[in-house]
């Protein structure tokens, strides 16, 4: 994986993921000129990249049109989701830098010159909030539909700005969503993540089958890095998914945090990340409550078509947890993609060249949905 900031995995990686959701290499050279003498420094970081951000605000409002407005305002959404990172939890500016990711992906809607819908979906008497992408072809037929489901630190925002419409342009709606532990639902609806993931995926699917565009028999889920644990659990327990893309494997959590507590391993997020997920005060309380997030306990139930997608160079998540999680689904129509860098990235998703990544998973659920039909 590409260093821009050699011996820091964590700034390195992050900055390839504003790469992969939109970022403008000319925009990250001013914050790498800013930030180079201060590895480390994730106070620094915070302000070049919500520095970067309000420069492309600034851009937005001199646009020449909405359509070009909307893009910028869509970056600066990004960049201040990667200046929100790696604050503590407990710092109020957490909060404050969220609420300018929301208030800056609130004005591209605004202006983008396509339906991107914010919506609620109703969950254990509160909410989970989320975008909904239709399809925008002017049919009112029944269309085949993604979920598309975080990791330990993404957003919906952020999971738009990866896909933006890739899925859409084949036939595939979309739905972004904020579940437990992940964005809104977590800061300000206080929802911490969980083990039994077909309940807020069950909600999902039943706000979706209300839905005229939607087709109830052709519904499909993508996971992103713990995402890829989230969506597992969901296609094992509930019967209404009909295909499912684990984007990075998470086979045993417990096991993958052990590790990097021991023996060591590379983390692309402070270690608060995970008591924040999860609601609690320490370390192991934390890990504690993710002991239970095994795919060996119920993979053997998966049925539906079911795509793993894997780097060979993964720092994360070893190589040998993906073959393993791999061998325990129980689908008849499985595939383990392994990317090696020339074929995709092969960091932890492909966040090095996550194109093939995206072509492959959106092409395969296109397939696997019928969305040609």
């Amino acid at each position: 994986m590409y260093e821009f900031f050699p011996g820091n995995y964590r700034w390195s990686y992050n900055t390839l993921l504003s790469l992969c959701a939109g970022g403008q290499v000319g925009d990250v050279a001013l914050v790498h000129a800013e930030l180079k003498d201060r590895v480390g420094d994730d106070a620094a970081w915070h302000e070049a990249w919500a520095r970067l951000a309000r420069l492309l605000e600034q851009r937005a409002t001199q646009a020449g049109s909405a359509r070009s407005a909307a893009d910028d305002w869509f970056l600066a959404s990004l960049y201040h989701t990667i200046s929100e990172h790696f604050i503590p939890p407990a710092d109020p500016a957490r909060l404050a830098s969220y609420a300018e990711v929301l208030r800056c992906f609130e004005q591209a809607r605004a202006s983008a010159p396509f339906r991107l819908d914010r919506v609620e979906v109703p969950f254990e008497g509160g909410h989970l909030p989320a975008y909904w992408l239709p399809v925008q072809d002017g049919s009112s037929a029944g269309r085949p539909t993604a979920i598309f489901i975080c990791g330990l630190d993404t957003t919906k925002e952020l999971w738009f700005l990866r896909a933006r419409q890739a899925f859409a342009e084949r036939g595939i709606n979309a739905l972004f969503i904020d579940t437990p532990g992940i964005g809104e639902a977590l800061r300000y609806g206080r929802l911490v993540t969980r083990h039994d993931y077909e309940k807020p995926v069950g909600a999902a699917i039943d706000w979706l089958v209300q839905q005229r565009e939607v087709d109830a028999k052709r519904i499909g889920i993508v996971g992103s890095s713990l995402g890829g644990y989230y969506i597992s659990r969901a296609a094992a327990f509930e019967p209404r998914l009909a295909a499912a893309v684990a984007w990075g494997a998470i086979y045993d959590y417990h096991a993958v945090w052990v590790r990097r507590t021991t023996v060591g391993g590379t983390l692309a997020t402070p270690f608060f990340q995970l008591m924040y997920i999860t609601g609690t005060d320490s370390m192991p309380a934390a890990m504690e409550k993710v002991r239970e997030f095994r795919v060996a306990d119920f993979g053997a139930r998966i049925r539906c078509p079911y795509l793993l997608m894997h780097g060979a160079d993964d720092q994360q998540v070893l190589l040998e947890d993906a073959k393993a999680m791999f061998d325990v689904i129980g689908s008849a129509d499985k595939q383990l993609k392994i990317f090696t860098g020339e074929d995709g990235g092969s960091a932890h998703c492909q966040f090095d060249n996550h194109l093939p990544a995206l072509h492959l998973a959106a092409d395969w659920l296109a397939d696997k949905l019928g969305a040609g039909r």
